[in-house]
């Protein structure tokens, strides 16, 4: 069951990467190259295409990571490189899904997981290149969140914590006029407070807040980042929802236990 939950996850993966290949495109941070075959009309195709040239891949090298192993990394039609990030996303994503089946039992929990764990690495990669929360896929987690919510029993601590959370990074935003803090940050608050509830989206924002400023520390150290410049923080909120979804409770349990005994 492991290796079919691992595969499905790679082709989530593959379909991130498309997805982010394709989103890029519409928000016009990418250009798309329209492969122009002698005699025929470009090719505009919703399947799967070359980055470079636009040519319509075929279905064998379109095998998530085995692909890409296989073609040493290049393009079949032009023999550009192809980023590696594309099998590390399907690589993650296969992980992600084996962690997310192991803590959950098979019924919906598994389901909203595999759709929440494939929004959120979205996110934290199309973040990470474009500094850009995506509206789309912010509003499919927050949709993914209250399903869960109805299936699981409707609870107004969850609704109070998507309000504070999102109110408290709004507040950020707005004292720092969006220079700390992205409007997409305070959007995607509204799913951790649906998703988490109280007071698990406590220890997403302590984990979001301490791994951002040790990246950023260390960024700066090893001068890779300027002082004023600007850090995507999507990711670290993502990082802080999933290590609070899937462990919060435990880490909670035994901070309590090592302040109360």
């Amino acid at each position: 069951m492991l290796v079919l939950i691992f595969v499905l996850g790679l082709c989530c993966g593959s379909f991130v990467n498309m997805l982010i290949y394709r989103t890029a495109i519409n928000y016009k941070l990418e250009s798309y190259k329209p492969c122009l075959p002698a005699g025929r009309l470009k090719v505009e195709s919703k399947r799967s295409v070359c980055d470079f040239c636009g040519k319509q891949l075929r279905w064998y090298e379109n095998i998530p990571v085995l692909s890409w192993l296989v073609q040493k990394g290049k393009s079949r039609c032009c023999q550009k490189k192809l980023p590696a990030l594309y099998p590390i996303v399907e690589m993650g994503t296969g992980i992600l899904f084996i962690i997310n089946y192991q803590l959950s039992i098979i019924n919906y929990g598994t389901i909203l997981g595999i759709v929440a764990v494939t929004m959120l690495v979205f996110a934290t990669v199309f973040d990470l290149k474009y500094m850009i929360l995506p509206d789309f896929s912010t509003i499919i987690l927050i949709i993914t969140a209250f399903l869960r919510l109805v299936v699981v029993g409707f609870d107004w601590g969850y609704i109070i914590s998507a309000i504070g959370a999102s109110g408290f990074l709004g507040f950020l935003y707005l004292i720092t006029k969006g220079k700390g803090m992205g409007f997409g940050d305070v959007k995607l608050a509204i799913f951790m407070g649906l998703w988490l509830g109280w007071p698990q989206i406590l220890l997403a924002f302590y984990v979001a807040f301490i791994s951002g400023a040790i990246v950023g520390s260390g960024l700066m150290m090893f001068k890779k980042l300027k002082r004023k410049s600007q850090i995507a923080f999507g990711p670290f909120l993502i990082l802080g929802t999933v290590v609070s979804w899937w462990w919060g409770e435990k880490l909670i349990f035994n901070l309590k236990f090592l302040m109360f005994n």
